[in-house]
C-alpha cells in the first residue's frame, strides 16, 4: 500500500505492488487469533492458597509447598510511651527482623468490634425490666452498641510464619514467641480466626465477617 498520492498520479512512498504494506489488518486479525487464551481454572481448589487445616492447626499449602501458620500480634501505641520505653520497643523489633531469617508476612485486618454479647446482655434485662424509664435507658444503649458495630473497627496485626514441614514450623513459632515477647507478645488464635482471615484475604471488598471470640 502506498502512504499517498496526489492528483496526478504521483505515488509518495512504495506503489500497492512494491514491497511490504506498512499496515495490513488482515495480518494483525490473524495474529490476535493465534494468541493463547488464558486458561480459566476448574474450580475453587486450583486456585486457594490453602487447602487442608492439619490438626496442629497450621495450614497446609497447595503443591507441596509447605505450612503456614497465623498469629495475633499484641500492638500497642508507641506514641504515648516515654522515650525510653518506646526505644526499647523500636530495639527489640528491629533485633527480630535481624535475627530472625525465614520467611514471614505481617499483615493488618481492620475487623468489626463485636458487641453481640454486650447486646445480649442488654436484651435480657430488657425482657426483665419492669420501669419503663429503665426500659428507655437500656434500648438507649442497645442503640449504641449497635452503632459501634457498624460503623467502627478495630485494627488488628497478624504474622504468618511458613516452613517445609509441621515441626519446623512449631519450632519457628517458638523463636517468634521469644523475640517478640518483649515488644509484641504472640496471641494464640482459634482455627475459626484463621478461617476468618482467609476468608477476608480472599473477599477483599467484602463486608468482614464476625468472629465471636476475643483476639
Amino acid at each position: 500500500m502506498a502512504l499517498f498520492n496526489d492528483q496526478k498520479g504521483r505515488w509518495f512512498g512504495k506503489k500497492p505492488n512494491e514491497g511490504t504494506a506498512i499496515f495490513v489488518e488482515s495480518d494483525q486479525v490473524q495474529k490476535r487469533k493465534k494468541e493463547a487464551k488464558p486458561k480459566v481454572k476448574s474450580s475453587f481448589a486450583d486456585i486457594t492458597p490453602v487447602i487442608d487445616l492439619t490438626g496442629n492447626g497450621f495450614l497446609e499449602l497447595p503443591d507441596n509447598k509447605g505450612y503456614m501458620d497465623m498469629m495475633q500480634l499484641a500492638s500497642s501505641d508507641i506514641y504515648s510511651l516515654n522515650e525510653t520505653d518506646k526505644t526499647k520497643k523500636i530495639y527489640h523489633f528491629a533485633t527480630f527482623l535481624q535475627g530472625y531469617n525465614h520467611d514471614f508476612k505481617i499483615i493488618p485486618f481492620d475487623f468489626p468490634v463485636d458487641t453481640s454479647s454486650q447486646q445480649r446482655h442488654i436484651l435480657e434485662k430488657m425482657q426483665q425490666a419492669k420501669k419503663p424509664q429503665y426500659r428507655l435507658f437500656l434500648e438507649k444503649k442497645l442503640q449504641e452498641l449497635q452503632f459501634i458495630e457498624q460503623r467502627r473497627t478495630n485494627r488488628e496485626f497478624y504474622l504468618f510464619l511458613y516452613a517445609d514441614d509441621e515441626y519446623t514450623l512449631q519450632s519457628r513459632r517458638m523463636e517468634v514467641e521469644g523475640h517478640l515477647h518483649a515488644v509484641c507478645p504472640v496471641i494464640p488464635i482459634t482455627d475459626d480466626k484463621k478461617i476468618n482471615i482467609l476468608y477476608k484475604l480472599n473477599n477483599m471488598n467484602s463486608k468482614n465477617r464476625h468472629t465471636h471470640e476475643r483476639g
